[in-house]
């Protein structure tokens, strides 16, 4: 006789048999008639915080008795437990062996950049001369003003967008004329649940025509092999790809092991960056820079330097709001500070492509991908399983 039951993933499942939770956070992927199930769960006292269309999901809190009632529609296929993912000293053009003032005019002009992370400090950088914070969504806290109380997204937003105007330009930003759209998706610990990433995506993209968003900086981890998850992401980023998008994740923050990559980085339809340590004359591995191949895919597909970047500052206690009232933040002491990670190298990536974008408005996700591998150099002493292609060499991506 079928059971409902078996509509729950094996770790509800079982902490649902031990009584371990009085609510959990689930995603329930249905096959139609969303509005009726999302109406269910508000009648069981459950929340809703995103409902995910393109990959028929509703992120929800319900308690075990909710879980079970909702389990029994026809219309819901499965529930699962909602899960976290991570968000994993020179300038990063120096650090990448790289003169963009030697070599080309091209900013980002016109292109907008999906950014899904920890928030944005409204850093003079990047409010100055002009604004570069085109749209601010907060879904840790619901404030209405841009803020970073973790400090990386403002990072990964100076390594794309900063005016280096608190540099001489020393820390401009790769595309630096290009808007950025940010979801703050993590909190200031650097968690983020899985339904309100995808629903970040799912958001960028839907606005993506109207403002001309051609790039997705996606710089964080799925630290397990939660096949449900993966395939959410993998469905999720074919919906961006197909609407012109360029998904570009980094390969994760595991040691440099052979087939250490997992989680989203495994995935074909992104754009996956490891990282490497330049700053010594010979290049070499990061030590934590998941290492491919994954199946049949060369993963990485390319690497770019991701030790000791400078990029810039933020005052991770400021707050926008106080009582509905747009907060200013105090000047900082210090503008900048150096950062490393994968994260960095798939930011300067990230803005490359932008520049490809403005150059080429009609490149698709294979274009680009095809044209940034192509412009790789192989560096010798590095395994490919950890590098990919290589590292970019600017004179061949933008002659």
């Amino acid at each position: 006789m079928f059971s409902s039951k078996n509509k729950l993933d094996y770790n509800l499942r079982y902490y649902i048999s031990k009584n371990a939770y009085k609510h959990y956070r689930v995603l329930i992927k249905y096959k139609d008639f969303q509005s009726s199930i999302s109406k269910k769960i508000s009648s069981y006292k459950g929340t809703i915080y995103n409902i995910i269309e393109s990959a028929k999901l509703i992120s929800a809190d319900l308690n075990p008795r909710g879980i079970s009632r909702i389990s029994e529609y026809p219309e819901v296929e499965e529930i699962y437990l909602d899960e976290y993912l991570f968000l994993c000293g020179m300038s990063v053009t120096a650090a990448n062996r790289v003169h963009f003032s030697d070599k080309s005019k091209l900013s980002g002009t016109g292109i907008g950049i999906g950014l899904v992370d920890s928030g944005i400090f409204p850093h003079p950088d990047l409010t100055y001369p002009s604004n570069k914070i085109e749209l601010f969504v907060d879904l840790i806290n619901n404030l209405h003003y841009p803020y970073d109380d973790n400090g990386h997204g403002t990072s990964m937003a100076g390594i794309l967008c900063s005016s280096g105007l608190s540099s001489n330009n020393m820390y401009k930003g790769i595309c630096n004329k290009s808007k950025l759209f940010c979801y703050k998706a993590f909190d200031k610990l650097g968690k983020g649940f899985a339904s309100d990433i995808l629903y970040s995506i799912e958001s960028l993209v839907k606005i993506s025509k109207v403002n001309n968003i051609k790039i997705l900086c996606l710089p964080f981890e799925l630290l397990t092999h939660n096949t449900f998850i993966i395939s959410c992401f993998d469905e999720m980023f074919n919906y961006a790809t197909s609407n012109g998008l360029i998904p570009i994740v980094p390969s994760g923050s595991n040691l440099n092991y052979k087939s250490s990559i997992m989680g989203i980085a495994t995935l074909p339809n992104c754009i996956t960056v490891g990282g490497l340590n330049t700053s010594n004359p010979i290049i070499k591995a990061y030590n934590y820079s998941s290492g491919g191949p994954y199946a049949k895919l060369s993963k990485p597909d390319l690497s770019a330097a991701c030790m000791n970047i400078m990029s810039l500052n933020s005052d991770n206690n400021y707050l926008s709001e106080k009582n509905g009232i747009k907060t200013y933040p105090n000047k900082l002491d210090v503008p900048y500070k150096t950062f490393t990670g994968t994260s960095y190298s798939t930011a300067y990536i990230c803005g490359l492509c932008s520049l490809l974008c403005e150059r080429n408005p009609s490149a698709t996700f294979n274009d680009i991908k095809a044209l940034l591998k192509v412009a790789c150099d192989n560096v010798e002493e590095i395994p490919d399983y950890l590098q990919g292609e290589g590292i970019i060499n600017i004179n061949k991506l933008i002659p």
